[in-house]
């Protein structure tokens, strides 16, 4: 009796070994080249800040990569330490693509700060959104590639811990990275 428990836990590991196994051989085989070197990025604040600001595209904070909404997704712009913040339909490949799809419907723009704490970014928000005074925290986590299944882009950035009055949601922060 002793030994087939021994038996049956011994072969229950080496399948929940293989499974994993499996699991990571499937996943280094897919993403380009850009989501690697995005992945191999740090979260540090310099790291965080200027993958934010060292582009004029769209960045979506959504639930998870492949979040659905009825009212849309929310899109930041950052300029230096501004963010322009828009309610937007779905996920574009650029942000000259949903100007163009006159999809653009701007909530307001924010001041952005950002701060290390211990080794997370954080991302501070003030301003008004829709003309009422708001403030929100974005704790940056860690990185994250993966493709959107409902419009087929690649996507890259960041799982977050949004903080808006006290009221902390696991989202993620991305971009389009290749179509």
């Amino acid at each position: 009796m002793k030994k087939s428990r021994v038996l049956a836990t011994v072969f229950s590991l080496i399948a929940v070994m293989a499974i994993g196994l499996a699991g990571c051989s499937n996943s280094s085989k897919s993403g380009s080249n850009q989501q690697a070197s995005f992945k191999n990025q740090t979260t540090k604040k310099a790291d965080v800040k200027s993958t934010l600001t060292g582009t004029k595209q769209l960045w979506y904070v959504a639930g998870n990569v492949n979040a659905k909404s009825n009212s849309g997704l929310e899109a930041y712009r950052f300029d230096g330490n501004r963010a322009t913040v828009y309610n937007i339909d779905k996920l574009y490949k650029s942000y000259s693509a949903a100007k163009k799809a006159d999809a653009l419907h701007k909530a307001g723009t924010l001041k952005a700060t950002f701060t290390t704490k211990g080794s997370q970014t954080i991302v501070h928000f003030k301003g008004k959104l829709s003309g009422i005074p708001m403030t929100q925290t974005f704790t940056v986590k860690k990185t994250l590639t993966g493709t959107n299944k409902s419009t087929k882009l690649k996507v890259a950035g960041y799982h977050i811990n949004r903080d808006v009055d006290d009221d902390v949601t696991h989202a993620v922060l991305m971009k389009v990275t290749k179509n």
